[in-house]
């Protein structure tokens, strides 16, 4: 290669650091003046078997997505009477759906899910970035079939 390309490729090189490096620049100032946007989400609820007694030791997954990210799932089990509770929080806006999976531990029920999009959402708190949600979401199981509980 000659000096001239040599010092071409260099300029190239550099230029697209600097770039990059404002960017980054801008994205830091920007977090560290005004925050970073949070959610925070409490989701709760009941499961109950076909008879209406309450489930004991239901696997119950939350997790918040939206047409862009997934938000890693949190996982409780219900108590004695049923119920359980999610208080989780994500550094976003916050998705666009919350995503209810409850799940039979003793493999006698099935499983089932719900989806909550962010209008069925209670408001608690809310500001420009960001806000406290609640909302809650009950199910009634029903018991596996003699074929499906063989598997």
């Amino acid at each position: 290669m000659k000096l001239k390309d040599l010092r071409q490729n260099y300029n190239n090189l550099l230029q697209r650091f600097i770039r990059l490096f404002s960017l980054s620049s801008v994205a830091f100032v920007l977090t560290a003046c005004y925050g970073c946007p949070y959610s925070e989400y409490e989701v709760q609820g009941d499961v109950y078997d076909e008879d209406g007694k309450p489930l004991q030791c239901m696997q119950v997954v939350v997790s918040t997505y939206d047409d862009f990210s997934y938000e890693m799932p949190d996982t409780v089990y219900t108590d004695k009477a049923g119920h359980y509770h999610v208080h989780y929080s994500v550094t976003s806006f916050g998705g666009d759906c919350v995503e209810v999976i409850v799940n039979d531990t003793t493999g006698n029920y099935d499983s089932q899910s719900k989806h909550i999009a962010s209008k069925k959402m209670t408001v608690i708190e809310e500001d420009s970035w960001g806000g406290h949600y609640s909302m809650e979401a009950d199910f009634l199981l029903k018991p596996k079939t003699e074929n499906e509980s063989k598997n």
